[in-house]
């Protein structure tokens, strides 16, 4: 990062083995304080006042944790420094004068601390996250038996904005997010993704003697109106939840990934794992009408691959669609809906097996594709491999080469699936003209005055659509356009609970629609929808792409789209928004907006009621999640944050757990799993 220090190293002998032999001896006790760190041991510095002018500024420099920023080079993550304190019982001369002092520093409760440290246990918190201003004071008493810890404490100055793409750490170790995809490159563990090799960053970032700031290719301006045009349509519509992504048909560039409900990294802690889920890569979605578009392309593709071997003769042609009429919502069959412009698609199919094949060789089926670590669990066995070295902690980043997983393979009485990623970036492959791209939120890394642009993965193997396919789509498209528009809208409802309800009336047939039992809108005329809208724009040459997706909406088939306004106002400002060019700011005025960002947290600090939970000897307020049927990898990965000691038996998946699902954690330190083969 602009005006960063890099890491120096001094003292270096010349003999190359003693040189080897200190630093080898170096990592070594380096190694031992980490490791008695966590399990506060002797790690912690004694908190005396020496005298030392150790006063740095509160940023954190050099080879720190370095920050993560949007494609306009506004901060998405800041690193400070930040200490916490606590006691060994065991060892306090005068506990009574102990609690005192601490409590008039930190104000909190004496009693409260005069308790903890009166406590059975060998070590007992007095202060987490503290300001160093605070820190200090506490250490120029010098009180035998309280020790300090200095670390780095994350600061995301948008709270929420995009914080299913940023994660968040504990403990300095990314959890999820790029935080932990790149968790290596930010805090100067090496480079493991061939992207970034290819970019040709310094070698003290490749090899992991220095670390580097990251440039997404979010747009945190379009993610805060996108966020806040999701969250007003989840509440009009009452739905459970909601996902919205933009991104470049072209490059695969996700300029906006919004997923409901969200949470604040800076206290991710207080949000549910569900909060905490990625839904735009997590969530499996019954295609249903929207089938139609991809049954279309793969006739097309179908039909050049015959003309091509010969295969297709002016004796055997495929049938033309037939003419229909179209209205604003056309039942497809019973609860399935398309809008008018999907009218002209899907009357001819292929077989199932044909459509699997072309819905594998487009990405429709993947799930692990993107550069998130969330996509990564869809690999079924991580017991061996670099995937399991990385999630256990023995590999900083993600694995050499990322291969592409594919979810099961649609058989003949199922339906097709996709994520909305998977779904959003195979309709990119049907407009972009055959060209190779890969979803994305890694744009650039960033170190000093050098920024190392990060090629998007392309080559032979990876999901494309044959360039006739897609001009040939393109060319369908246009035609099923609304006429005046310059965009291509197509959305789908799917309604969830069709058993209960007669069929829909479209529009255009009179009579009120057909109550539902036990709906509590139904007198609304609203029943409970999975809504898929996607679009593109403009329509000769596309630029933006997007999908939006409500679960569990109460949306009216006989009523215009409430979805349709999110797109026609987000595709425009994210056409601009990609032709806009920033150049990098200087060292001076990131130092000063950083500036800006350490006063904010302090302020934040100040106000926060979380300061009597320093004392804490377990996790406060949090419920245990339901872990079952989750392989031991990915349980230990939802377990992680929430502070508890974990004991597994067995292999396989989760069968039992304890504490169970929804058990308040308070005082809870150790969770049992009993883990055996699922058949």
């Amino acid at each position: 990062m602009p005006g960063m220090k890099k890491r120096v190293f001094e003292g270096r002998d010349r003999r190359p083995a003693l040189v080897g032999g200190f630093f080898l001896v170096l990592a070594v006790v380096f190694a031992v304080v980490a490791i008695r760190s966590q399990f506060f041991g002797d790690s912690g510095q004694k908190a005396q006042g020496d005298g030392q002018k150790e006063e740095q500024s509160s940023i954190v420099t050099g080879g720190g944790r370095r920050n993560i920023y949007d494609r306009n080079f506004m901060e998405l993550a800041v690193s400070f420094q930040r200490s916490s304190l606590y006691a060994r019982p065991l060892e306090l001369e005068a506990p009574e004068k102990v609690a005192r002092e601490v409590a008039k520093i930190l104000e909190l409760d004496e009693k409260n601390i005069l308790s903890a440290l009166k406590g059975e246990r060998s070590f007992a918190w007095l202060g987490r996250d503290l300001s160093r201003e605070k820190a200090v004071k506490i250490a120029d008493l010098n009180l035998k038996g309280v020790y300090r810890i200095n670390q780095v404490q994350r600061f995301y100055p948008g709270n929420q904005l995009g914080a299913h793409v940023i994660g968040f750490l504990k403990d300095e170790q990314g959890l999820a997010g790029v935080e932990f995809y790149y968790d290596s490159v930010l805090r100067g563990g090496g480079v493991y993704d061939p992207r970034l090799a290819a970019a040709g960053v310094s070698r003290k970032i490749a090899e992991g003697s220095d670390s580097a700031s990251l440039i997404l290719t979010l747009d945190i301006h379009l993610q805060n109106i996108l966020e806040q045009k999701l969250k007003g349509l989840v509440e009009s519509t009452q739905a459970k939840a909601g996902v919205a992504v933009l991104m470049a048909p072209d490059t695969g560039e996700i300029i906006a990934l919004a997923s409901l409900p969200d949470y604040d990294p800076n206290r991710f802690w207080e949000f549910s794992a569900e909060a905490r889920r990625n839904r735009a890569i997590e969530d499996i979605l019954d295609l249903g009408a929207m089938e139609r578009i991809f049954q279309a392309a793969a006739v097309i593709d179908r039909k050049i691959v015959k003309e091509k071997s010969g295969a297709l003769s002016e004796s055997e042609p495929l049938p033309e669609p037939e003419a229909v009429t179209r209205l604003a919502w056309n039942v497809v069959q019973d609860g399935r809906y398309i809008s008018s412009e999907g009218v002209g698609f899907g009357q001819t199919v292929v077989g199932h097996d044909d459509f699997n094949v072309f819905a594998d060789r487009i990405g429709l089926t993947v799930k692990g594709e993107v550069d998130l670590p969330e996509a990564l669990y869809a690999i079924k066995d991580v017991s061996a491999g670099p995937l399991s070295k990385m999630i256990s902690g023995s590999q900083p980043g993600p694995p050499p080469d990322s291969v592409k997983i594919m979810m099961p393979h649609i058989d003949k009485d199922s339906v097709p699936t996709a994520t909305p990623l998977a779904l959003l970036s195979a309709f990119c492959r049907l407009i972009n003209g055959g060209k190779v791209m890969t979803p994305h939120v890694l744009r650039a890394v960033w170190q000093d005055d050098q920024v190392w642009d990060v090629p998007v993965r392309q080559g032979i193997g990876e999901f494309v659509v044959r360039p006739e396919v897609s001009a040939a789509m393109r060319s369908e498209i246009k035609k099923a356009a609304l006429t005046g528009r310059n965009n291509y809208l197509i959305e789908s409802l799917l309604q969830k609970n069709i058993a209960q309800s007669s069929q829909l009336k479209t529009v255009g047939e009179s009579g009120p629609q057909p109550a539902i039992e036990g709906d509590e809108n139904a007198a609304a005329g609203q029943p409970v929808m999975e809504s898929i809208l996607l679009g593109m724009a403009p329509l000769e040459h596309p630029e933006i792409a997007m999908i939006v997706v409500l679960e569990g909406a109460h949306i009216d088939p006989s009523a215009k789209s409430p979805v349709r306004d999110i797109a026609e106002e987000m595709m425009p400002h994210a056409r601009t928004a990609l032709q806009h060019k920033v150049i990098p700011p200087s060292a001076r005025e990131l130092a000063v907006r950083e500036i800006g960002y350490s006063k904010k947290m302090e302020m934040i600090h100040a106000k926060t009621s979380l300061l009597p939970a320093a004392l804490a000897q377990g996790p406060q307020g949090l419920v245990m999640p339901d872990v079952r049927g989750m392989s031991g990898r990915k349980a230990m990965q939802v377990l992680q944050p929430y502070g508890v000691r974990l004991q597994i038996s067995g292999s396989g998946q989760v069968a039992s757990q304890y504490p169970l699902s929804g058990a308040i954690l308070r005082g809870v330190e150790k969770c049992v799993l009993h883990l055996k083969t699922m058949q």
